[in-house]
């Protein structure tokens, strides 16, 4: 029964890996549509922000629901700064950061105190907005900008399904966590080796 558990979850995450490896690549049109499936389409924001939602699940209370509203908030306040023409550097290395940092709080099983994790999920939060404001359509904001939410939104709840899913079997629970946590470092590691 893990092992199917394990195995579908597995499946689940296959089956919305994107054709290529970095979501940064400028070809988004206009539009909800485009701003929806942008968190999709690319392993650096799918990754960061389904571990989001299993960070937020395995902190419980009140982190189920703050580090994915202030997950939220903060990226569309670094999308509204992008959409400025203001840039700021280091937005790659920021993005790649949260995926190796949340990897690891992952595999420590770590029990942070909800404020830090609220501002280090926000901190981190503010680069993917801005790589999303960067790329989306300069004459159509605010739908690109709704369409990033709820596909942000969506793979939040997708990390809390997976860790309630497998949070009754506890020592699976633990295996499962550290395996995505190193799936999710190593995916950081790799991509900024490549990048």
């Amino acid at each position: 029964m893990i092992f199917r558990t394990i195995a579908a979850l597995a499946a689940a995450l296959l089956i919305t890996l994107p054709g290529r490896a970095l979501a940064h690549i400028g070809d988004h049109v206009r539009g909800i549509e485009n701003g929806f499936l942008h968190p999709f389409s690319g392993l650096d924001h799918l990754l960061a922000m389904v571990a989001v939602g299993l960070i937020a699940a395995r902190l419980g209370g009140p982190a189920l629901w703050q580090l994915p509203v202030a997950f939220i908030s903060a990226m569309v306040a670094g999308a509204a700064v992008a959409v400025t023409g203001m840039t700021v550097p280091l937005v790659q290395a920021a993005i790649l950061a949260s995926m190796i940092i949340c990897g690891a709080a992952l595999i420590i099983d770590a029990n942070v105190p909800v404020t830090l994790a609220v501002t280090g999920t926000a901190a981190f939060a503010f680069f993917h907005g801005l790589a999303h404001g960067t790329e989306g359509p300069a004459a159509a904001p605010l739908g690109y900008i709704l369409g990033f939410i709820g596909g942000t939104a969506i793979l939040h709840m997708a990390g809390v399904a997976a860790y309630r899913g497998v949070a009754r079997y506890d020592v699976a629970a633990a295996a499962a966590l550290r395996i995505a946590g190193t799936v999710i470092m190593g995916a950081g590691v790799g991509l900024a080796y490549v990048a």
